[in-house]
């Protein structure tokens, strides 16, 4: 029987009723599990371990450090890791680990619930079953495991706050589809090498989201912060106002301070192509990068753990563009869509 680490860090999945009344606190995982779902230590030999427990918009930078320890720890005891964990932040802490766990040779798959086990109507139990089965297959990736898909966790986003079907991988097929069989896609990583852990990330980044009417003046007083890095939420394939309101001066001129500047969309499928439309062009002439196919979050994530790693502009931007763990799909800028 495999051996597989629980790792509990918090969120909606673990809370239980407190009594009297209907609020929601924080429960022991061990007796959760005990209570709630005790077949599924038929599954795999589960050790559990509560590493925190904190809402996923308060986990963050040490957070990442901490766990990704722990599981560096644990790599020759265990077959696998499952993390439980608030499903709001998830994709960056799991993004975060994609990037830290270098070479990594064991599934890591992260998991949570949008109700907690403890209510009758709750997706936790399906999650956590899947969750721990698949952490038993050979699949060296960090994942995202919710409702009836394993997702490379770099290439995930959060879709809903409601839905049961939280999650999607918009320019990534999924790694395993859960029906009356587990059927892996083979896509998943094969990672060689030495597995080590890498832990530093600068936060100096910056995320700018565009709106019709924008005011670039809003912006100049950001070039004589510490910035180091501009994250640019573009339209489309990554246009941007060129015109009346132009944002490329400020590109301009944060480049000349030698800020980064990177350019991803608020559309969650598809790509960036800076060389598409003139507003693309303009700004990338200015001195901005494409972030390709990567989410918002992945490329949030990436470049501040390149910053933490690298103090050489151009090197950052190189490594920018190039992927570090499948979290994105390199093509020529213009490159046509299949069948034009």
């Amino acid at each position: 029987m495999k051996r597989i680490h629980l790792i509990y860090t918090g969120g909606t999945f673990g809370m239980v009723p407190m009594r009297p009344g209907r609020t929601l606190a924080p429960g022991d995982l061990s007796q959760i599990i005990s209570k709630y779902l005790p077949e599924i230590h038929g599954i795999a030999d589960i050790t559990t371990e509560v590493l925190f427990n904190l809402d996923s918009c308060d986990i963050h930078l040490p957070h990442w450090t901490k766990l990704a320890d722990c599981i560096a720890a644990g790599m020759d005891e265990y077959d696998g890791f499952v993390v439980v964990h608030g499903t709001d932040a998830m994709v960056y802490t799991a993004t975060a680990l994609s990037f830290m766990l270098n070479n990594l040779p064991k599934p890591v798959i992260f998991t949570g619930s949008q109700r907690p086990i403890s209510l009758l109507r709750s997706d936790a139990r399906n999650n956590l079953i899947n969750a721990v089965e698949l952490a038993c297959y050979p699949v060296p990736e960090v994942g995202i495991l919710f409702s009836n898909f394993l997702f490379r966790a770099n290439r995930t986003i959060k879709m809903s706050s409601i839905l049961f079907d939280a999650f999607a991988s918009p320019n990534y097929d999924p790694l395993a589809e859960i029906g009356l069989e587990i059927v892996l896609k083979g896509n998943h990583r094969r990672n060689e090498g030495f597995f080590h852990v890498e832990h530093t990330f600068d936060d100096r980044v910056l995320v700018i989201k565009l709106f019709p009417g924008l005011k670039p003046d809003y912006l100049e007083f950001l070039l004589d912060t510490d910035i180091r890095a501009f994250i640019i939420e573009g339209f489309g394939l990554g246009n941007v106002p060129s015109g009346e309101k132009s944002l490329v001066p400020f590109v301009r001129r944060a480049a000349e301070h030698g800020k980064i500047i990177v350019i991803t969309s608020q559309v969650p499928h598809g790509y960036v192509d800076l060389e598409r439309y003139a507003g693309g062009l303009s700004i990338l002439e200015a001195g901005a990068i494409s972030a390709y196919d990567q989410t918002f979050p992945s490329a949030i994530v990436k470049l501040m753990f390149l910053l933490g790693h690298l103090t050489d502009k151009g090197a950052v931007i190189r490594s920018f563009q190039t992927p570090i763990a499948g979290e994105m799909t390199v093509r020529k800028q213009s490159e046509p869509e299949q069948g034009q």
